[in-house]
């Protein structure tokens, strides 16, 4: 039976609807991917998953314009002036009163991983929240996105993690060295596009494709833009969602924040977003079918099935 996600609550209410099972999480984050180059590379992964499920093109970059306070906002629910992340140095003091995805989920007995290449991410996991966490230096390998997205794949297939998080460094490497708009920088979004394509076939393979629900994202757009400076105009990063209950070919044309997608991230696994988070989920810009209509799908491919059976 497929559930859209954002009517799990209701559904999860019905005791005689329980036994499903909830979707699981792998969250791809492609630091400095900006919607624009999605028209003009060769993705055909990216492409795939924006055909068979939601994209929206406007999702509005932080400011600092930067990796490390955009993550924490991702995954607390809260802007950088409040969670206390302003830099990339990694040395910052997390504010106490930033509750991590990654915190909750151990709260409600889920198990994270992360597979990354920087590792001012670490910052990033609260002591003891991760079950598995995967740290590969992005100088010591030429392909480096490629090699943590083989990891990740060999720890889905074992562990099946609730919730995995891939952030892959490439594109934002290129694009710091030769420039957002560089023949490089394409190149690299293509090859995380392609590890990525490689990820998604081997869950498909094994069977484990229909149990999680893909996120991509970019993380910033290059910008730099500090607190207080104006951003670039054209700089909306890309949110692409696919997977079990998403609905398929819809593009939301309105702005969408960062902060958000924490609740957002949470609700798909089934947990009640924390209530210090200050975002919201996006189901309601979603599609929402009505129990009805799931009702009378089910009556309908039972009749059937018996037609046939009776044939």
């Amino acid at each position: 039976m497929l559930i859209p996600w954002w009517e799990w609550p209701n559904y999860l209410a019905e005791p005689s609807l329980r036994m499903f099972p909830m979707p699981k999480l792998l969250c791809v984050v492609i630091d400095g991917l900006r919607a624009e180059t999605l028209a003009c590379a060769h993705v055909r992964c990216f492409d795939c998953l924006i055909r068979g499920g939601v994209i929206a093109r406007q999702l509005q970059p932080l400011q600092p314009d930067l990796t490390l306070p955009t993550l924490f906002s991702l995954f607390t629910s809260l802007p950088p002036e409040e969670h206390g992340v302003l830099t990339n140095s990694g040395a910052s003091v997390v504010s106490p009163h930033a509750v991590s995805l990654f915190s909750l989920l151990r709260y409600r007995h889920l198990n994270s991983s992360a597979f990354y290449s920087c590792d001012r991410l670490r910052l990033l996991f609260p002591l003891g929240s991760l079950q598995t966490g995967v740290f590969i230096n992005s100088q010591a390998i030429r392909n480096v996105d490629r090699e943590l997205t083989e990891l990740a794949y060999l720890h889905i297939q074992k562990e099946k993690p609730d919730f995995c998080l891939l952030s892959l460094q490439g594109a934002d490497i290129a694009g710091v060295h030769f420039g957002f708009r560089s023949e490089p920088y394409r190149e690299s979004v293509e090859q995380a596009d392609q590890a990525l394509g490689l990820l998604l076939e081997h869950l498909a393979v094994v069977g484990l494709q229909q149990d999680y629900v893909i996120m991509v994202l970019g993380s910033h757009s290059g910008s730099r833009t500090r607190i207080g400076e104006e951003r670039p105009a054209e700089t909306g990063l890309p949110l692409i969602l696919a997977g079990p209950g998403i609905p398929q070919g819809v593009e939301l044309e309105q702005p969408l924040s960062f902060l958000d997608l924490a609740p957002t991230m949470a609700t798909i696994l089934g947990v009640a977003p924390h209530p210090d988070w200050q975002g919201s989920g996006i189901e309601n810009q979603l599609y929402r079918p009505s129990l009805d209509l799931i009702a009378r799908t089910q009556k309908n491919e039972a009749r059937h099935r018996q037609e046939e059976l009776a044939a």
